[in-house]
This record gives C-alpha cells, sequence and structure tokens, in this order.
C-alpha cells in the first residue's frame, strides 16, 4: 500500500498552489515594472496605476478562478492517493499529465490579461504599434510565467510521480531531454527578455532615446532576474536527481546492494533513475547467484568461474587431498531415527567447512557421510602439505567434540589434474589424480588406528617438517602397485 496518501495530496495541493501563485505575481510584476518605464508615443511612460491594480488583480483572480478548472481536469489524477492504493494505468497517465493542465490553464489566463491590457492600453493611448508591443510583450511574458509556474508544479508533484511510477519510467517513445529542456529555460529566461529589449523601440518616435534606453535597462534587469530564477529551476532539476543517483551509486560502491532511487521524472532523468535501480537489482541478483554458486562449489571456484568464465579443460596442480569419511555409518543409520543422523551427519559437514577454511582449503564435494578436501587449488599454495596436515589434526579434535561421531582422516600429497568435469549445459570442478585415490586409501586405514588420522611419506616431506609425525605401516594399498609408506600422528 501507499503511505501517506491524503496527508501527500494537501501538501502538494498547498504548496503547488501557493508556487504557482507566486510564478504568476513575480511575472506579473515584473512585466509592470517594464511598461512603467517604457515610453509612450507622448513620451511618458505608461505611467498608469490602473495597469499595475489591473494586472495584478487579474493575474491572481484568474489564478484563483482556474482552480476549479484544475480540480475538474485532474479529478483522476488523486482518487488512488486519497484512497491510499496504487493507480490504475489511466490514473498514473492523468498524474503525469498534471504538469500539462498546469501549463494550459496558465497561459489561458496569461491571455486573458493580455486581451484586456492590449484593449486598455489602446483605449489609453490610441496607438496600434504601442498595442502591439504590449500584447506580444505580455504574450511572452505569459508564456515565460507559465512555463515557470510549470517547472515548479512538476517539482512539487516530484513525491506523487515517484509513487505513480513505482520504481519504472512509463513506457513512451518519446521522452523529454535534458538538452531541450536546458535550451527551453535559455529562452524562457533570457530570450524572451532579450526578444523584449528588440522590441522596445516599436512605435516610438526617434527622438525618445533616453525613455529607450530606461525601458532597456530595465528589461536588461528584468532579464537577469528572471534568468537567474530559471537557473535556479532548471540546475535543481537535474542537479538534485543526479545527486541522489551519486548518493545511490556511492553506497553501491560500499557494498550496500539494496540501495534505491525513486523514479519521480517521465524524462531522461526518470530513465536515469530506473537504469540505476535496474542496476543494483541486477547486482542484487548477481551477488544472490555468487553466494549461492559459492556455497555450492567454494568462493574461490566461483570467483575464478565469474572472472575467467567456464572452460572445459583441466591443469596439471601440486596439491594435497584430505579425504574424511564417517566411521560405522550404516550402523549409525540403523540405530537412529533419519532426522538425528542428517543433524548428526550437518555438525560433521559443519566442523570440516570450518576446519579447512581456517587453512584456506577447498572442500570440493560431500560424497554421503565423506568429505574430499583439496589445498593448492583452485588457489595456488606452495605450503599446501603443511595446511593440509594442521587441517587434519584440527578436524580430527573438532569431530571429537561431536558426541557420537567418529571419523577416519587420510592425506595425500601430489600432482593431480584440476579443472572442469562435464558439459557445458552441468560440469564440476574437480581434482582427478593419484593424491585422491590415495587419500581415500589412507582413510580406510585411518578408521582403524587408535589417531585416526593417516597420511602420505609425500605429505609429510612436503610440510618440510616432521614434527608431530611417526612412520607407519609401509604396505601396498588397494589398487596400487607400489607401497606406500604412511605416517601417523606421534
Amino acid at each position: 500500500m501507499v503511505d501517506g496518501g491524503p496527508e501527500l495530496v494537501r501538501l502538494v495541493w498547498r504548496r503547488g498552489a501557493l508556487r504557482i501563485l507566486a510564478a504568476n505575481f513575480v511575472g506579473a510584476v515584473l512585466v509592470v515594472a517594464y511598461y512603467d518605464a517604457a515610453p509612450t508615443p507622448n513620451g511618458r511612460g505608461h505611467g498608469a496605476v490602473g495597469d499595475v491594480v489591473l494586472l495584478v488583480v487579474f493575474t491572481i483572480a484568474l489564478s484563483l478562478l482556474h482552480r476549479r478548472r484544475f480540480l475538474r481536469k485532474t479529478a483522476e489524477a488523486w482518487p488512488w492517493l486519497l484512497e491510499n492504493r496504487w493507480p490504475t494505468p489511466s490514473e498514473r497517465e492523468a498524474v503525469l499529465r498534471v504538469p500539462t493542465v498546469i501549463f494550459r490553464l496558465n497561459i489561458e489566463a496569461w491571455a486573458t490579461v493580455t486581451i484586456l491590457a492590449t484593449a486598455l492600453n489602446y483605449w489609453s493611448h490610441s496607438s496600434i504599434a504601442l498595442a502591439l508591443r504590449v500584447t506580444v510583450g505580455l504574450a511572452l511574458a505569459g508564456v515565460a510565467a507559465s512555463f515557470l509556474a510549470t517547472l515548479l508544479a512538476e517539482r512539487t508533484m516530484r513525491p506523487v510521480f515517484a509513487r505513480a511510477l513505482a520504481g519504472q519510467p512509463p513506457e513512451r517513445e518519446h521522452v523529454v531531454g535534458i538538452r531541450r529542456t536546458l535550451l527551453l529555460f535559455w529562452a524562457l529566461g533570457s530570450g524572451i527578455p532579450l526578444l523584449g529589449v528588440i522590441l522596445t523601440p516599436l512605435g516610438l518616435p526617434p527622438g525618445h532615446v533616453h525613455q529607450q534606453i530606461l525601458a532597456m535597462a530595465s528589461l536588461a534587469a528584468i532579464g537577469l532576474v528572471s534568468g537567474a530564477a530559471f537557473l535556479v529551476v532548471a540546475a535543481a532539476s537535474v542537479a538534485d536527481p543526479v545527486s541522489d543517483v551519486r548518493s545511490a551509486m556511492r553506497r553501491v560502491a560500499d557494498g550496500d546492494l539494496e540501495a534505491d532511487v525513486p523514479v519521480d521524472d517521465d524524462g531522461e532523468i526518470g530513465l536515469l533513475q530506473a537504469g540505476f535501480n535496474s542496476m543494483a537489482a541486477g547486482l542484487r541478483e548477481r551477488e544472490r547467484l555468487r553466494e549461492l554458486f559459492g556455497g555450492y562449489v567454494g568462493e574461490e571456484v566461483a570467483r575464478r568461474a565469474l572472472e575467467s568464465g567456464v572452460a572445459l579443460e583441466g591443469e596439471e596442480r601440486d596439491v594435497s587431498v584430505l579425504f574424511v569419511d564417517v566411521v560405522g555409518s550404516t550402523a549409525l543409520a540403523e540405530r537412529r531415527p533419519a532426522v538425528e543422523v542428517v543433524s548428526l551427519l550437518n555438525s560433521f559437514f559443519d566442523a570440516v567447512v570450518r576446519v579447512v577454511d581456517a587453512e584456506d582449503g577447498w572442500v570440493n564435494k560431500f560424497e554421503g557421510d565423506a568429505c574430499l578436501c583439496v589445498f593448492g587449488a583452485p588457489m595456488e599454495q606452495p605450503d599446501h602439505a603443511a595446511r593440509a596436515l594442521r587441517a587434519a589434526v584440527a578436524l580430527r579434535d573438532a569431530l571429537r567434540q561431536v558426541s557420537g561421531l567418529d571419523a577416519g582422516i587420510g592425506v595425500s600429497s601430489g600432482v593431480a589434474v584440476a579443472g572442469n568435469v562435464g558439459s557445458r549445459e552441468r560440469y564440476e570442478y574437480t581434482v582427478i589424480g593419484d593424491p585422491v585415490n590415495e587419500a581415500a586409501r589412507l582413510t580406510d586405514l585411518a578408521k582403524s588406528h587408535p589417531g585416526r588420522i593417516v597420511v602420505s611419506e609425500r605429505t609429510v616431506r612436503g610440510a618440510g617438517n616432521g614434527a608431530g609425525w611417526r612412520e607407519g605401516a609401509c604396505i601396498t594399498l588397494r589398487g596400487g602397485t607400489n607401497p606406500t609408506q604412511t605416517f601417523v600422528p606421534v
């Protein structure tokens, strides 16, 4: 549900009415100031207090009268907010049309003022040229004031736009570009006052140079004020949402992938905001997949796959392989309920992962009640043998803390092939070679040894320090042809 709907409507109406009224009032005052300073054919400025009163009163009165028409023309834009629900497609379009409605009503008000002021000036001075100058000047001022009122209304409506668009811009073939918007701001803030300077001598005798200069100076001052006003609005309309996007990007860079920005514009700015949200959603999805992938294959394997892709090939690596298998798992399953067996195995696997991770090893796979762990692949580790021996001892001690659980541990070292095995539709990263087979055979021996660990001579020699280990039996392992010298804990 949408929060704060009725309160938001009241806030938008109140602020919008004040801003629109202020834009029209400022436009009216500036126009009156110019025409009061502008010379007339009889050599004097317009100088009619009635012009000031009538123009200001007409502008304010027509703005108030148009309030009723505004509510009628935008009736479909507000019910969803007042009822605190999401908008229908037609209601969403009605919300986005509100600034256009404001512009049209404002233009109608200024057109009425222009007609009345033109008639008043012609009646006062009997000069068609002067009346034409008043008409053109007021029309241009009305367009500028109407655009300013519309821009302020758009700024006021942004919280409503954000709720109506719900994070996505409307699907439109054409959107209002930033370049076009900025050119429009320039035309309204500076172009129209410059055009007024050009129109100042219209209908005046050539001798009134002083009055013309005064009028042009007045118009130049008005241009400075109006140009600054439009520049402030233009800068805010572009800088504020861009600043929001930059702040959200900074949060993403700091690791906060939940960063999001409201989409409160139906033009290019809105596309930028929605594009950022789409990018952040993609990063969140990628992170979820990476975590899920890493949970299955290990962080290092996941990282390598994401960085370099998948290649169904292997490479020879010098590794140490640790194989651990639960003793008497069949009898364990027969004596205990299945739920209890699963809980016990989860404790077993948890201990394996914690110990192997502590030595920066890699848990290659879970095989029923056994685990295959690798040191030296996929990440190169010159001291992989020492890491494997430390992990074997730490794992034995950890498993002894799990009540009802006993396991044998075998460790072997040597050259194996490490890489992706399978097809492009389904594959796994694993190691294949003599160290894997030998570690599994040593595990069978370890199940009957009191220390529960049996390692190969190559592993002890590879670790560089045989302290804590002594020679065990020298036997030919199942499936082997040459005898293997084993080592066991002292």
